[in-house]
């Protein structure tokens, strides 16, 4: 038995139907394990006012079959909004250093000026890290000389473009001590090595995650897989694989998160003849407890590790302690049933998200779900023919605690 999991970093879809929906995505989390998720501001519209936030609320979260707490956003011309999200409840805030379709960017003025902010309410900065500068002028040379394919994308993207992100997040980061900041989807085992070192010399109020793509494929799957792999920042070396894995392991990843963020096919695979094109972001949330399980027992992955990562850490960070994340009394009565020695081979038909795709399918996996309960009641059951047996809006918003 498995505490029940908590996704950290989820898109599930509030006003764009044709990507996803909190139903869906909720059915797609009980099949994964997962009992609580974080959804992004990235919806449409952003949230990034309490208005905004109890609309989302009213009209998603009514149909999720799990438990959700929601972000608010660290963006220019809303700092005045950052407060009152957080006394809502929504006390994770979403910013970009790269642009990001309809969502702003972040300039790093701004994102000081947010921490500082933030130092006062309490709450969690999530920072999206990658050079914008950096990445537009490779783009910009690849596209000039008529390179199209995955293999461009990854040029465009080399490690350095995230890891002078980080840094400076980092570097923004001791100016607001007091202001917890994370980064989110980590793909360089760089980044980490500098977050060690950080740590290392007293500075405490920084944190990172990494994701299932990143831990279980690499650019030979990208190249391989073609479409459906695109990400951003994208996957790397299998060497970088292998020593992010060493930082999963020796404590340096605070948590692993999905980042679950579909596109319909069209615009995925209908527009792979110019890899420009395609929709950056993998299907994961129902992926996720078994790519991490399989390829972390490869490793040495212990299972109360397993546990600190996808469920008491990020109730920790983001202010669902003391409800989430354990199996203890007192605590919501969210569990997993897991068979550790069932293997068996990813197939579409088994997504239960909007949008059935994934990278992983075809993959065989060891371990599997076989039930999942969120405060209780049973709303996932692998031999039931339904699969999902709860109802849709058994889910809650819970609204995240000042935890400073």
């Amino acid at each position: 038995m498995l505490p029940g999991l908590i996704d950290a970093h989820s898109h599930a879809g509030h006003g764009d139907p044709h990507r996803e929906n909190f139903t869906d995505y909720s059915r797609a989390c009980a099949a994964g394990g997962i009992t609580t998720f974080i959804d992004m501001p990235l919806s449409n519209p952003s949230t990034l006012t309490v208005e905004a936030l109890e609309d989302k609320i009213t009209t998603s979260g009514s149909g999720s079959h799990v438990d959700y707490a929601l972000y608010g956003g660290v963006v220019p011309g809303y700092l005045d909004h950052i407060a009152p999200m957080a006394e809502a409840g929504a006390r994770a805030f979403k910013s970009f250093t790269c642009r990001c379709s309809n969502y702003p960017m972040t300039d790093d003025g701004t994102l000081l000026a947010g921490m500082k902010i933030l130092e006062k309410v309490g709450g969690i900065l999530s920072v999206h890290a990658e050079n914008d500068t950096l990445i537009q002028q490779l783009v910009d040379e690849l596209q000039a000389a008529g390179e199209n394919g995955p293999e461009a994308y990854l040029r465009s993207h080399p490690p350095y473009t995230e890891l002078e992100a980080i840094q400076r997040v980092y570097f923004l980061a001791k100016q607001a001590p007091l202001c917890r900041t994370h980064i989110a989807h980590m793909s360089i085992p760089e980044g980490m090595d500098l977050l060690k070192k950080l740590r290392e010399e007293g500075q405490t109020n920084l944190t990172a995650e990494t994701c299932p793509q990143y831990l279980g494929m690499s650019e030979d799957d990208l190249l391989e897989i073609g479409a459906l792999a695109k990400c951003d920042p994208p996957v790397r070396s299998r060497e970088s694989v292998e020593r992010l894995w060493q930082h999963v392991l020796d404590g340096t990843v605070d948590i692993i998160t999905s980042d679950h963020s579909p596109h319909p096919m069209s615009k995925k695979t209908e527009t792979e003849a110019d890899f420009w094109t395609v929709a950056e972001g993998c299907t994961g949330i129902q992926t996720m407890l078994p790519v991490v399980v399989t390829e972390g027992r490869k490793r040495g992955l212990t299972w109360e590790r397993l546990a600190v990562l996808l469920a008491e850490r990020p109730a920790e960070l983001f202010g669902l302690a003391g409800r989430k994340g354990r199996i203890t009394r007192g605590y919501d009565a969210d569990f997993v049933l897991f068979d550790p020695e069932k293997e068996w081979v990813l197939k579409n038909d088994d997504l239960q998200h909007l949008i059935k795709f994934s990278p992983f399918t075809g993959r065989t996996f060891k371990g599997q779900v076989l039930q999942t309960r969120v405060r209780g009641r049973k709303i996932f059951d692998a031999k039931d023919p339904r699969k999902i047996t709860g109802e849709k809006g058994w889910g809650r918003y819970c609204p995240m605690e000042d935890q400073r």
